[in-house]
């Protein structure tokens, strides 16, 4: 290892020479950077590469190399840049080559690489650089377009650039991106030769090299249907080249083609017509709203489905929220909102009117103030949508809000609650639950019998809820018996154990028997899970006045029995930082 270091540092004498010989460097410094080296030297020479050893050794050149250019500005000294600067510079480029090797998965390896080449201008080593990266990692799309935009963009070289993007597609064939960047670059390259053209004629000298054909964008429209041919029937791939093609303007009658080509593939396709709508607010004509409109009632009428209704309102939601404020109160304002009333109506009595666009409706005319209509959209909403909760929900809020009698409600309530799944029905039963709660009605107790035999994602909650209101309403006796009562009645959840707690410690006087009968039910219920309740129960055991400290030994002990794994961990730390005052 000695020898080769020796030998890399003899190499590097004539360098330091130099820096002291022509005074950008004193003898101290030039020893210091010696010593610098020769220490990354012997980690480069270790039976074990690392990665970062190597970037450690370029980071530290690439400052000297830094630090030298700013001694040459400060100095005025510029000689002798062979023997020094392309020195260092050989010496980093050696040093990527070595670790790039050695780690070819690296990808950021091989692309700092190339940053330094690039801040050098180093076309050549750019290159080259990237030809061996792509044969290494031919299967990264993103890589072949760096390359070809680096060889279109920097190097000025348009064949090379089309070549790799050719190559890149051979080797990733389902690659979008390529696709689409391919054809972008094909325009620009239409675009630089009629610009080129353009400053011949104003200087007399166009010699009409190129074709009509080739300025007019023919290659982007191959790339543009092959990219079709390996994607048949991806209309949003179709469609991710409008945007790219609209950036050009000589590509305006290409994209009418392009949009008569796809209505031929997809003449079904909401996406398509919507993309064809919107297009006729980006075109400079006359009336470019009503051609919006047109253009979408004939979708309505070509695609019977309820998505292309979702899309043509939203498109109208867009086209009002894009409005300036000033115009509200202006006709234009008032008749596109009339407009898309009328668009909800039509799709309801179609039955093509999804859920989300229920809810957008009523949102509407709650906007509007138009409240009187808010009912009779919701019960039609329902009767549509007859298994939708948030409807439902909704539903009951308007009617609480509108002060409707309880019957109604809970007429209501009885006729959801048969038609929404039960699994899902929980927000419509702390809704009218609360709702009875607030009204003080006496349904209220027979709402929460038939909660409490519900499913269980009703029932766990609604015994919660049971138990709150018993004890606040009949007090603290009351609430214990309907504890008693409940507590046999599974499933019950933790937070079920741990309410009925707080409310017996929430009493003047707290009676540990009901404490520790609470206790003992839960740690039978969740004990062998929870480390949580056993902590509490000692705790219990060691602060209640009428505690007893064998008894907390005795639950520490079945605890440690109960509980495995780590929760058994959990318990044991918990408990230790209990013991030291550590919890409060």
């Amino acid at each position: 290892m000695a020898e080769f270091v020796q030998q890399s540092i003899e190499e590097m004498l004539p360098e330091l020479e130099q820096m002291e010989r022509i005074e950008l460097f004193t003898k101290a410094e030039t020893n210091q950077i010696l010593k610098k080296r020769k220490a990354l030297e012997y980690r480069m020479r270790r039976r074990t590469k690392y990665k970062e050893d190597y970037m450690q050794y370029i980071e530290y050149e690439k400052g000297a190399l830094d630090l030298i250019k700013k001694r040459r500005k400060k100095t005025g000294i510029h000689y002798k840049k062979v023997e020094i600067d392309y020195s260092i510079v050989h010496r980093i480029h050696r040093l990527y080559r070595q670790v790039i090797a050695r780690f070819q998965s690296d990808v950021e390896l091989w692309l700092s690489h190339i940053k330094f080449s690039l801040d050098r201008n180093e076309k050549s080593h750019v290159s080259r650089i990237f030809a061996q990266l792509l044969q290494v990692h031919s299967k990264n799309p993103d890589l072949w377009i760096l390359a070809a935009k680096w060889e279109f963009e920097n190097n000025k070289n348009a064949d090379n650039a089309r070549t790799l993007m050719q190559r890149g597609l051979r080797f990733n064939p389902a690659s979008k991106a390529l696709w689409l960047e391919y054809y972008r670059m094909e325009l620009l390259f239409v675009e630089k030769l009629r610009k080129r053209r353009e400053l011949l004629q104003s200087t007399g000298m166009d010699q009409n090299e190129e074709s009509s054909e080739v300025l007019n964008g023919v290659i982007a429209q191959i790339v543009y249907r092959k990219a079709l041919e390996a994607f048949p029937g991806d209309l949003k791939f179709a469609l991710s080249f409008l945007p790219v093609c609209r950036l050009f303007d000589f590509m305006s009658k290409e994209e009418e083609a392009m949009f008569e080509g796809l209505e031929t593939l997809f003449p079904f396709d909401p996406n398509l017509w919507e993309v064809k709508a919107k297009r006729q607010l980006e075109i400079d004509q006359e009336n470019p709203l009503e051609m919006f409109h047109k253009i979408f009632q004939q979708a309505t009428e070509n695609v019977k489905r309820e998505e292309i209704w979702a899309l043509y309102i939203s498109a109208c939601f867009d086209v009002i929220e894009k409005r300036s404020p000033l115009d509200e109160d202006s006709i234009d304002f008032t008749q596109e909102i009339s407009r898309l009333l009328r668009l909800f109506q039509t799709a309801s009595e179609k039955i093509l009117l999804s859920e989300d666009l229920y809810k957008q409706w009523v949102k509407l005319l709650f906007d509007l103030g138009e409240i009187g209509q808010v009912e009779t959209v919701l019960e039609d909403a329902v009767t549509k949508h007859p298994t939708c909760v948030s409807l439902w929900k909704r539903r009951l809020e308007m009617m609480i809000g509108t002060n409707a009698s309880k019957e109604v409600v809970l007429k209501t309530f009885k006729k959801a609650r048969k038609r929404v799944p039960e699994k899902e029905s929980y927000p419509l039963w702390i809704l009218v639950l609360e709702f009875c709660a607030a009204c003080n009605l006496t349904e209220i107790q027979d709402l929460f019998e038939k909660g409490i035999v519900a499913c269980r994602e009703v029932c766990i909650p609604v015994k919660e809820a049971y138990l709150h209101w018993t004890c606040l309403k009949e007090g603290v006796k009351a609430a214990r018996e309907l504890y008693s009562r409940l507590q046999h009645l599974k499933p019950l959840s933790l937070g079920f154990y741990h309410l009925y707690i707080q409310l017996e410690k929430a009493q003047a006087k707290q009676k540990i028997k009901f404490l520790r009968t609470a206790y003992e039910d839960a740690v039978k219920e969740f004990g062998s899970s929870n480390p949580g309740i056993w902590i509490d129960y000692i705790r219990l055991e060691s602060e209640h006045p009428d505690g007893n400290a064998e008894s907390a030994a005795q639950i520490h002990f079945r605890a440690l029995r109960r509980l495995e794994g780590e929760a058994n961990e959990k318990f044991v730390t918990q408990h230790t930082l209990l013991q030291t005052g550590h919890i409060n």
